[in-house]
């Protein structure tokens, strides 16, 4: 079982993210997605959004980005996406984004509001510097828009429509979906993931399951009871582990 989990850069405090992110990598998770906060998040549900509001009222940057990419280096991570929504890149400049992105050792690059034939070059520069973009595709997607993806040999699959956190259910059809994808691509699945009994059964129809909106609300509960992020995050990954 792959775990690939999400944390929000700037959400507590570079040290508060360190002590997740060393939670999580000691409790098997093998991939982490860190999002850069961003005022006007269009499928962020309220644990994010309240994370990423938090972490740009306390001065994060985008710049900042690179401690947080190195903290979950020493948190034992060696594969690393970064996920942010479109204007981020836009206004950092798509071609620096992305060199700097592969410099600093990131994977992939996912940014869900991107479309593919509106990619403004980005990512035609991805294969350039050898970095992977990571196109969205939800589940009931028709045939045309999948058929935009076959270039991309890693994809992320949101299970559902709408907005993360809220409850997800992982169909027969929602399984054949991804059975279908992951016939010629590397997936990620996630969208709603809070349980064992999901993780259970999308663990074998994916090569991660992508568990997100779970943890911030986990790390946003121990810091308002004031129980150490560590062995909380610790806790709630071997629960989802079942």
């Amino acid at each position: 079982m792959r775990l690939m989990v999400h944390l929000i850069a700037g959400f507590p405090s570079l040290a508060g993210f360190s002590e997740a992110a060393r939670a999580l990598h000691d409790g098997g998770a093998e991939i982490l997605e860190i999002q850069i906060p961003f005022s006007d998040p269009t499928a962020d549900g309220p644990a994010i959004t309240l994370a990423s509001e938090t972490a740009i009222k306390n001065g994060f940057r985008v710049v900042d980005i690179f401690e947080y990419i190195q903290a979950a280096k020493d948190a034992g991570f060696k594969r690393i996406m970064v996920m942010t929504y479109a204007n981020i890149p836009y206004r950092y400049g798509i071609a620096r984004y992305i060199a700097d992105m592969q410099k600093a050792g990131v994977e992939g690059l996912i940014v869900p509001d991107l479309l593919v034939e509106d990619e403004e070059n980005f990512y035609a520069l991805t294969v350039k510097q050898k970095i992977a973009a990571v196109p969205v595709a939800v589940f009931g997607m028709p045939p045309d828009r999948l058929a935009l993806l076959k270039p991309f040999p890693k994809i992320y699959v949101a299970l559902r429509s709408g907005i993360t956190g809220m409850e997800t259910c992982i169909s027969a059809d929602t399984q054949k979906f991804l059975q279908k994808l992951a016939k010629n691509h590397e997936v990620y699945g996630g969208f709603g993931i809070s349980n064992a009994a999901q993780v259970k059964t999308l663990a074998p129809l994916v090569h991660a399951v992508v568990i997100g909106s779970y943890f911030t609300r986990v790390l946003q509960q121990a810091l308002k009871d004031n129980t150490p992020i560590y062995q909380t995050i610790a806790k709630a990954v071997e629960e989802l582990k079942g």
